[in-house]
């Protein structure tokens, strides 16, 4: 049941009506980096004198208003960005579907018919529909990246740790990183300056573009074949398969050390709140709830290596990996829960890559299939965001 006045129409349900519209504690432009881009944030993000509800209302219920204003916000409003409202979020960000029992679902501008991807399902929703220039997110299992693809925008994982999170409800704290949509890359980049202090560099120089055997082996047969011609294009080179590379094993680590993280934040609250989840994120409560600290010590040894794995991936200068984002695109808005659920443990074993290891991955527009949109990425080395960024645009610049 949504609960009446939370959405407000004509914007997508993107918005939540209890940040819509309340401006942030004045702030007095540094510089003009980002004047004239409207601010679209993320509903785990604090803001003066508003309540953070992360999803859920019975979250929203125990919460006083933020006394402060979160960094990431703070920064981009001191350069010039203008206030738009809060957005959106899956359930305490528990979810890749952009599925809320209590908020709804916001519309997907580019496939109205499927379903905008989540958790950051808002922010990626306010930007495509053209209510925002940047949509503030977060991205713990690809948050920010799914809904980019599914949505037709560009999206951004910074590398972990990069983006301060002061003032930010976080998931699972080793996973959980600032991000955000654009609908053009040199917004992204922009963004990125502002939040990292550095240069994005247009140029990308000598680069060798590489698809490993394991994760095209994932993609849906048309969504290959579509990609093959990429590959010809760009000369990006097959890699053989690899020991090194385990990707349902990645993903199964993934899921195990998340939802211990989540156990350790979160788990006692979720215990005594249960009742108030929508069925699929109080499954997934659920289940973190019962891991064995055996399963976090295998899953760990399992990061490790896929951490070994990776820096051996980029040790070369100038190496980055260009997939699509995800398998498939966006399950429509009827689909069952048991396709949805599918469909997101498919498209976990090509997000786990970054998410373990911690690396930069840019989302930017590439093709549709069926009339809905999907993504590729660009994946680098650790630190190397600028590279990805640029590498990103070069290749979108010139399909």
């Amino acid at each position: 049941m949504m609960r009446a006045g939370l959405l407000q129409p004509g914007l997508n349900g993107a918005f939540v009506a209890d940040g819509f519209g309340a401006m942030p504690s004045p702030v007095t432009a540094k510089s003009h980096a980002l004047a004239g881009k409207r601010l679209a944030v993320k509903d785990v993000f604090d803001i003066a004198g508003l309540r953070t509800g992360a999803g859920s209302l019975a979250w929203l219920d125990q919460q006083t208003p933020a006394t402060q204003t979160a960094l990431a916000v703070r920064t981009m409003l001191e350069e010039g960005a203008s206030w738009t409202g809060k957005t959106v979020t899956d359930e305490l960000t528990y979810s890749l579907a952009g599925i809320n029992a209590h908020y709804g679902t916001p519309e997907n501008p580019a496939a109205e018919d499927r379903i905008p991807g989540g958790s950051s399902s808002g922010s990626a929703v306010a930007v495509a529909a053209g209510h925002a220039d940047i949509g503030l997110g977060t991205d713990c299992g690809g948050s920010i990246r799914l809904p980019a693809s599914y949505c037709g925008i560009w999206g951004i994982r910074p590398t972990h740790g990069r983006i301060a999170d002061n003032g930010c409800l976080t998931l699972a704290h080793s996973f959980d990183t600032v991000g955000w949509f654009a609908r053009d890359g040199a917004t992204l980049a922009s963004a990125f300056e502002v939040l990292a202090h550095s240069i994005a560099s247009e140029e990308a120089g000598d680069v060798k573009l590489h698809a490993p055997r394991e994760v095209l082996a994932a993609l849906n047969p048309q969504v290959h074949a579509a990609f093959g011609a990429v590959m010809r294009k760009f000369g990006v080179v097959e890699q053989p398969a690899s020991d090194d590379i385990q990707l349902s094993g990645w993903a199964q680590a993934f899921r195990v050390l998340q939802g211990a993280e989540i156990a350790q934040q979160h788990g006692a609250w979720a215990r005594e709140n249960l009742g108030s989840f929508g069925a699929d994120v109080r499954s997934r409560f659920t289940a973190c709830l019962t891991i064995d600290p055996a399963q976090v010590q295998r899953a760990q040894s399992t990061r490790s290596a896929a951490c070994r794995a990776m820096a051996r991936a980029f040790s070369m200068p100038g190496m980055y990996w260009l997939t699509p984002t995800l398998p498939s695109i966006a399950p429509r808005t009827d689909a069952s829960n048991a396709e949805v659920d599918d469909i997101r443990t498919r498209a976990q074993q090509m997000l786990c890559i970054a998410g373990l290891a911690g690396l930069p991955q840019v989302n930017f527009p590439w093709t549709t299939f069926d009339g809905a949109p999907l993504g590729l990425s660009v994946i680098g080395a650790r630190g190397d965001d600028e590279g990805v960024l640029a590498v990103a645009r070069a290749i979108h610049a010139s399909l």
